[in-house]
């Protein structure tokens, strides 16, 4: 409809859904990170199976060829000593297990066990069913797993006999066992880098989060700023010429009435001044701050401060303390920082009750810290956030104005300011602007 304005959004989350927003947001993240790290630990998890998969049958082949070999040579050596004559146990005492051989023994063609030598006392893992030339497997033993193999021993006159030897894995075994060791090592580490990136993506994802929403409520101030610039500006220049007006009609009427009515007729032109002082502030609460910085000293902006307090309040004197540090000098506009100061004094006195009121200023490396602490009631936890905004106030006959116009005096200087409440127990006003010099 005409002349209702329309406010446009230009990103952010839809009005009353911010919790929403925040939710995709972190889902978002889950699915565009998480879930493609998890399936980059998947991937590497099945490649390290596959790998040592493959290195173990490598490594059997190479144990079995290895094996073969060795049992083709030594039954060819056999055989040339039991067709010598020896004996079979005479001939196989001349062949002691090597450092991988654990078992060794010579079958007769009916698989009796002539002669035989372990590794392992009085232990021979033998299976008759598989013995014959050319068999070969892997047996589980007290030593781990152990490759067998038998080889045929021909030695003439038509007999025959099968050597059996049996090669120890547990090297083979130690090597998986360490890859498996490594694989996980790595796997593990990459869990953790994963998380500590991830960690450190949701404190990124959180801070941007949290600029969003101060930059989103900084926007939706600014547009309620304007509107109420607006409407403050219209409505003070509809009520001053009235006022004008009505303030020329009593000066009039001073000189016309009697002399018993000219009190009413003062009263009458002080409430006109009165009005005219609120809309003043008004106006002056919505106009833009345009600091005009000079070197300052803070005792005597403190100083200008607790003077302009006292000619309002000259009762108050003996309930402020200003304790700033002698030499503490910052730039800045001295009336603008001086009114911000007059506002958070007029309001601590007001809230305080009669207890006494201390400002503290100081000068820090790179800061300098203003400390307004009264010992009043409190500001109720509801309250406190809204302290600074532009016409709330918790007081009957509060304009909502001093605090809010303390704000952006501090603000415009780049500096920042907070209220911390004890319920109870009273209220601190923490102040900090950049830089500083002593």
């Amino acid at each position: 409809q005409e002349g209702v304005p329309v406010v446009e959004r230009r990103g952010g989350p839809p009005e009353g859904e911010t919790e929403g927003w925040e939710l995709l947001k972190r889902r978002r993240l889950l699915v565009f990170f998480a879930l493609p790290f998890a399936g980059v630990l998947l991937i590497f998890a099945l490649v390290s199976a596959l790998n040592r998969a493959d290195f173990r049958r490598r490594a059997e082949e190479l144990v079995r060829g290895q094996v073969e070999a060795t049992a083709h040579i030594m039954a060819v050596n056999i055989s040339h000593m039991l067709t010598e004559g020896r004996a079979p146990d005479q001939t196989l005492e001349l062949f002691a297990p090597e450092d991988d051989i654990y078992f060794m023994a010579l079958l007769d063609e009916k698989k009796d066990v002539l002669a035989w030598n372990s590794r392992f006392e009085g232990y021979l893992p033998l299976s008759l069913s598989s013995a014959e030339a050319g068999a070969s497997g892997i047996i589980d033993s007290p030593a781990g797993k152990i490759f067998n193999t038998y080889a045929a021993v021909p030695a003439g006159q038509g007999r025959a006999y099968l050597l059996y030897l049996g090669y120890s894995l547990s090297a083979m075994e130690d090597m998986l066992a360490r890859t498996g060791r490594n694989a996980l090592f790595f796997f593990a580490l990459l869990v953790l880098v994963g998380a500590l990136f991830f960690h450190e993506i949701s404190l990124l994802q959180a801070r941007y989060m949290a600029k969003a929403r101060e930059a989103e409520a900084e926007r939706l101030e600014k547009e309620r700023f304007r509107e109420i610039s607006a409407f403050t500006s219209g409505v003070a220049h509809e009520i001053k010429n009235p006022l004008n007006s009505l303030s020329l009609l009593f000066d009039l009427l001073m000189n016309s009435v009697p002399s018993a009515m000219k009190s009413d007729v003062g009263a009458g032109k002080d409430q006109v001044r009165t009005i005219a002082g609120i809309v003043d502030r008004f106006s002056s609460a919505v106009k833009p701050i345009r600091p005009v910085p000079e070197l300052l000293l803070l005792e005597e902006v403190a100083g200008q401060a607790r003077e302009s307090l006292l000619r309002e309040f000259p009762g108050a004197a003996s309930r402020v303390e200003i304790v700033v540090g002698s030499g503490v000098r910052m730039r800045g506009d001295g009336g603008l920082l001086a009114q911000a100061l007059l506002n958070l004094l007029k309001n601590a006195l007001e809230a305080s009750d009669g207890s006494s009121i201390r400002v503290e200023g100081r000068a820090m490396r790179k800061t300098i810290e203003i400390l307004v602490r009264d010992d009043g009631p409190g500001i109720p936890a509801a309250d406190l956030g809204r302290v600074f905004e532009p016409f709330y106030s918790t007081k009957e006959r509060g304009l909502g104005i001093g605090l809010y116009l303390a704000r952006k005096i501090v603000e415009a200087h780049g500096g920042r300011i907070e209220a911390r409440s004890r319920e109870g127990r009273g209220t601190d006003f923490h102040i900090l602007f950049p830089g500083g010099l002593t």
